[in-house]
């Protein structure tokens, strides 16, 4: 039996809100391990044609596309446009990220907590139906739902983007089950408190409070989870389903 390795040849991986910090990361680490990537972005064009120029320049093919993924009519119109450039996706990475109410859950608006639930899984479900049903048809592919810590280990004001990641990963564990029969896996990566462009508001005593917490005494940057997205995606990890993997530099282990 031949050993599985973590070589992306041949693949291609649909990447949302690719454009920068945690999904850029993630196409620069895949396109490297061979696969053909596809950059998602909602708004910012120059930045996702940056992250494919370096794609590009490290010997990766790719394509940039912009959707909003939470609008099944921009999904379908993306799952057009990869099919015809690469026939299908075999990866798909749900990674894009929306803004969301920060309050207390006493005083958060109706508005804020439905917007950021409808958000997270309208993303996610308007991509799994555009694209399961190709993977379906080779009766292999694999879908990595990128959610966050604070979905287990919640923090005051965010419990609005905790309570919607939580639903995330609801739906991940529940098509894990339904589609592991047809070939699929789905699994959940769960980074703790990473510097990105989106965590970059919050202050510098906070940041270091939480490195400080760690075990491993260091930051979490989008390389180290794109590390993870990177075998999760290969065959390495082909028996992996309906798993969640910590990404926390050991926080979680934290009283």
């Amino acid at each position: 039996m031949s050993q599985k390795g973590e070589s992306l040849s041949g693949k291609v991986v649909l990447i949302t809100g690719a454009s920068r910090g945690i999904g850029a990361a993630a196409a620069k680490r895949l396109a490297k391990g061979g696969a053909a990537v596809v950059i998602n972005y909602l708004q910012n064009r120059d930045k996702a044609a940056e992250v494919l120029k370096e794609v590009e320049q490290s010997g990766g093919r790719g394509m940039i596309f912009q959707a909003d993924v939470t609008r099944p009519e921009q999904v379908e119109e993306m799952a057009r446009a990869v099919d015809k450039r690469f026939s299908g996706v075999d990866v798909l990475v749900n990674n894009a990220y929306f803004p969301f109410e920060v309050n207390p859950l006493h005083q958060i608006s109706w508005e804020g907590l439905e917007q950021a639930t409808r958000h997270e899984l309208a993303a996610f479900y308007n991509c799994t139906r555009a694209f399961v049903p190709g993977m379906t048809e080779k009766k292999k592919g694999k879908i990595i739902v990128v959610s966050t810590r604070l979905a287990q280990q919640p923090l005051p004001r965010m419990g609005a983007y905790a309570a919607a990641k939580a639903a995330l990963e609801a739906m991940a564990n529940t098509m894990a089950i339904e589609l592991g029969p047809l070939g699929i896996t789905v699994n959940v990566v769960t980074p703790a408190f990473t510097l990105t462009d989106a965590s970059a508001i919050m202050p510098e005593e906070f940041k270091e409070r939480v490195r400080q917490t760690r075990p491993l005494r260091k930051h979490l940057y989008p390389e180290d989870v794109a590390g993870t997205i990177a075998f999760l995606a290969s065959e390495a990890a082909d028996m992996l389903t309906g798993s969640h993997v910590l990404i926390t530099g050991g926080s979680h282990l934290q009283i």
